[in-house]
């Protein structure tokens, strides 16, 4: 097939009839247009058209009557030979159309458009043997590189040996291409599910390396392993370049807070490791520094670490680090994992509100500095059980900043307090607000809150014995919802077992409550954050399987297909219910990835 694409002035109602006409199908009227249009503008994408309607319709005869004519009143543009060719292999005549395109290679101009154009007709017709001897014989003649030309053909063929070798020639000549390059070679690594490309790709520069050691291969390597998130084969890769050129360890910093970003923790520690070990002179001392703290804090948050002694070893370092660099607008998010560890994680409420009015009272604190540290503060009031001084904290950053960000997760606190402590309806008409904000995870954290209240609130089933919050003229019933609320409230604040006492007592004394598919989801977290991949996989399996009308469905679907795959090591649970969600969850969020993640498992197999 012919395919040409060309801006068209879409006032000419001819231009569009004919188009229009070729998308049906109907290719009688649009070889006559596109001849018409062809005549008065000489355009040849409308000979392209002209040629492909009459293929259709099997009128070869006059196709090539026409191309014959066309490739002889325009010698100087060799396209039109080729079309003949091209005619000439559709009528089953395959040597009069090798003649035609070893002709146009042999009488090819010294003219780069002309080339151009040449190979871009040949890729047309996917004749990209072709294109490649038009591009090889114009470097010949004209002198000119063509590489990047060369690399589409061979992309178009999925040569990817030839792409790894021609984009990598590219930067041998001009090293400041590096750039354009790894651009070009992003989209195929991103793309090829089996990996195929990336394999080619490392291997060839390998033997590059090996063959001529140059820090533009060097930099390329670390930059495809960082593409495939192979972060600690990247670090030997960048700590070598770094001691060989002498560099201060921006690289190390880099692939640090990358593999910080990929929950990679250990790689990310092993980068911010080697540039502490430059001493406190180096430019980027504070900075791996901070990454250190981050990359622990991030461990303990996800569970990695639980070691009571290890904690309080972060305590210290956090310590020490904010003596040494002080509390100011930059370390904001470090000073608030700090409070964090020493809430949630070592109980000491006392500490961490003075860690934040300290912060507070620093030299330099912009309005947006203090409204994250007051969120923080307000969380720790809750915290402690002093309610009313939270609500009082939140208010005031919400008064201090109506219609931002901060302004809108100020009320959402507010409303989540609310929830928390069984003030439903007051909770449910802030949310209702909230719905609307302009940040949009606060949107949709108040959202699923709300959903979460409305279905559930109203519902007059006691709950013996429970005694933990009394229902007052501004509250909703329901107390299945009231102990689930509580039970949300102890993971937040990392009171687990807690949280698991209070999901317990939903799912045995109301079973038939909709809450008990949230309870179960809800222990399949906290266990899998516990690192008791089995477990949690049991309560995600029984949510997908016994629950599969409800809204957690495809969520528990797929974090039980993730867990059978990564931790369980069992693949044929994890296809079957990366399938399920595609079969039955087709409009799930979790869709694409799921396909992505199947696939992967398929090829493998």
């Amino acid at each position: 097939m012919i395919v040409a694409a060309v801006a068209f002035p879409q006032s000419n109602d001819n231009v569009q009839l004919a188009y229009s006409y070729y998308n049906n199908h109907e290719y009688d009227k649009a070889a006559y247009l596109f001849e018409e249009l062809f005549n008065q503008s000489k355009a040849r994408s409308y000979f392209n058209y002209y040629i492909n309607c009459l293929l259709r319709t099997e009128q070869y005869e006059k196709a090539e009557k026409a191309a014959k004519k066309q490739a002889s009143a325009a010698k100087n543009d060799p396209c039109y030979r080729i079309v003949l060719g091209y005619v000439y292999k559709q009528e089953q005549k395959p040597d009069k159309a090798q003649a035609e395109y070893d002709g146009v290679i042999s009488t090819m101009r010294a003219d780069r458009n002309t080339i151009i154009s040449a190979t871009n007709q040949f890729l047309t017709f996917s004749e990209n043997e072709y294109a490649e001897k038009t591009l090889l014989k114009g470097r010949e003649i004209t002198g000119n590189d063509f590489s990047n030309e060369l690399f589409s053909v061979y992309a178009s063929s999925r040569n990817f040996k030839m792409m790894a070798e021609t984009g990598l020639d590219i930067v041998d000549k001009d090293p400041s291409e590096i750039f354009t390059v790894e651009n070009m070679y992003q989209y195929y690594i991103n793309n090829d599910i089996n990996d195929e490309f990336y394999d080619i790709l490392r291997t060839t520069l390998l033997q590059r390396i090996q063959q001529k050691p140059s820090t533009h291969y060097s930099e390329m390597m670390i930059w495809l392993l960082v593409q495939k998130k192979n972060f600690k084969s990247a670090i030997v890769q960048a700590k070598a370049l770094d001691k060989r050129l002498g560099e201060s360890g921006q690289r190390l910093i880099a692939i640090g807070d990358q593999a910080l970003q990929s929950k990679d923790y250990a790689a990310a520690a092993d980068a911010y490791k080697y540039v502490l070990g430059k001493g406190k002179d180096c430019q980027f001392h504070q900075r791996a520094t901070f990454g250190t703290l981050t990359s622990m804090y991030q461990q303990i948050e996800n569970g990695d670490i639980t070691d009571i002694e290890q904690i309080k070893y972060l305590e210290a370092q956090y310590a020490a680090t904010f003596e040494e660099f002080g509390y100011n607008s930059k370390t904001v998010a470090e000073i608030r994992n700090y409070a964090r560890i020493e809430t949630y994680y070592l109980n000491k409420p006392d500490s961490a509100r003075a860690i934040i009015e300290r912060a507070l009272k620093a030299q330099g604190v912009n309005y947006t500095t203090k409204a994250n540290l007051n969120l923080e503060l307000g969380d720790i009031q809750f915290y402690e059980g002093d309610v009313w001084d939270a609500l009082m904290t939140y208010a005031k950053v919400e008064n201090d900043n109506k219609q931002n960000e901060y302004g809108d997760e100020a009320k959402f606190r507010k409303a989540r307090v609310a929830y928390y402590t069984g003030n439903f309806k007051w909770a449910a008409s802030q949310l209702d607000v909230l719905k609307a904000a302009t940040t949009k995870l606060v949107a949709n954290d108040a959202m699923e809150l709300s959903l979460l209240i409305a279905d559930n609130a109203e519902r007059e089933n006691s709950v013996p014995g429970d005694t933990t919050a009394l229902i007052s003229e501004n509250q909703m019933s329901s107390p299945d919802l009231r102990i689930y609320a509580r039970a949300d409230m102890y993971r937040q604040q990392n009171q687990l077992q807690k949280s698991l006492l209070s999901l317990d007592s939903i799912i045995t004394e109301y079973k038939t409550s909709p809450l008990v598919d949230e309870a179960l989801f809800m222990k399949a977290r906290i266990y899998a954050k516990q690192h008791n991949y089995d477990t949690a996989a049991v309560y995600y399996k029984k949510v997908a399987d016994d629950y599969s009308y409800d809204i957690l469905a495809d969520k528990a679907c797929y974090y039980y297909a993730k867990i059978a795959e990564e931790h369980l090591s069992d693949v044929v649970a994890a296809k079957e219910y990366y399938m399920r969600i595609l079969a039955d969850y087709p409009g799930s969020v979790y869709a694409v990835e799921s396909r992505e993640r199947y696939r992967a498992l398929e090829s493998v197999q």
